[in-house]
């Protein structure tokens, strides 16, 4: 079995990630049993708002764990329900930070920005940072992702948020400052809001902005360590042996390499294998040939597994064992 796919100091998160149908959801699943087999306690959550996860396992799965068989659960995240919970927890901190703002009806804001570009993306983040917070239940996290674009958008997005809020923070240590020094002119500010009187706080410890600030980089950097960590994470993409599968598994490649994301391994689905040529398939083999020699020079060091095309599509719990030992090993 591969080392990357046990856990070691803690749970093992895997990441499935992939062009649009690849059969990266196939992949996950034989995966996800073939460690449940193996006696580790998984859990393999869908994060791609195109489900196909309780398909493949053949039942109705839901946003909680629901048990397929010994040690392992699935589940499939509402990316709709995510989104409203992720902007109602939002409007909830704000109003908290900003008690002035209790008089402005902020929904219809919020309702604006549910449509806003990168919203599924932190919203994806959240609900992954939850899933890995309660991470000591299982031994193994798998996560089916969306096509790869979204997917690399959410990987990135710790690094990325963690700038930004020691930006923030800078610039929230700056007005405290000036703060200060006012009181220390005119004395301490207050305003009044529906009959109390608040003070403007000007330290630190008092100011809920701050607190905010310091809780949210806190919890992006418990997310960034564990997805950066390669005794923790391995990242798996599953791709067809055609081109332009080939060119969106080296982009996701070099952008992983920038953000220091462990890949480790490709699954090559859907590799045809023939005892015998037949004529009018020449041509596809001969191209199918030409990529599997190009994923091997590109990828040297990385983990290659081929899967062949079945004659009949894997799903059922007997089938994805059967695709999952091929993948994981012995």
């Amino acid at each position: 079995m591969k080392e990357y796919l046990k856990p070691k100091s803690g749970f093992r998160t895997i990441f499935f990630i992939g062009k649009g149908g690849v059969g990266k959801t196939t992949s996950s699943a034989a995966v996800s049993i073939a460690l449940a087999k193996k006696g580790y306690n998984t859990l393999i959550v869908s994060t791609d708002p195109a489900h196909n996860l309780g398909d493949v396992f053949m039942v109705k799965l839901n946003d909680k764990p629901k048990k397929i068989m010994k040690n392992l659960y699935a589940m499939e995240l509402d990316m709709e329900k995510l989104i409203k919970n992720y902007l109602r927890h939002l409007e909830a901190n704000l109003k908290h930070m900003y008690r002035y703002l209790t008089v402005i009806n902020l929904e219809k804001y919020f309702e604006v920005l549910s449509f806003s570009p990168g919203i599924e993306e932190y919203a994806t983040l959240e609900a992954i940072r939850e899933i890995l917070q309660e991470g000591e239940k299982w031994d193994v996290i798998i996560f089916d992702t969306p096509p790869t674009g979204l997917t690399l958008r959410v990987l990135a997005l710790p690094e990325i948020a963690l700038i930004w809020t020691d930006k923030l923070i800078d610039l929230r240590r700056k007005i405290l400052d000036r703060r200060k020094a006012i009181e220390k002119i005119q004395g301490e500010r207050k305003f009044v809001i529906d009959g109390e009187e608040y003070k403007l706080p000007s330290d630190e410890k008092e100011d809920a902005v701050m607190r905010e600030l310091l809780a949210y980089k806190k919890e992006i950097e418990f997310v960034r360590e564990i997805v950066t960590n390669k005794d923790r994470t391995s990242v798996v993409a599953v791709m067809n042996p055609e081109m332009l599968p080939l060119y969106e598994t080296k982009r996701a490649y070099d952008s992983l390499r920038k953000f220091k994301i462990p890949f480790n391994m490709i699954v090559i689905n859907k590799v045809i294998e023939l005892e015998e040529m037949h004529p009018k398939l020449k041509v596809r083999m001969e191209a199918q040939e030409r990529v599997l020699k190009e994923i091997e020079k590109e990828f040297k060091g990385i983990d290659i597994v081929r899967v062949p095309m079945f004659e009949e599509e894997p799903r059922g719990l007997e089938w994805l064992e059967k695709v999952g030992g091929l993948i994981v090993g012995s």
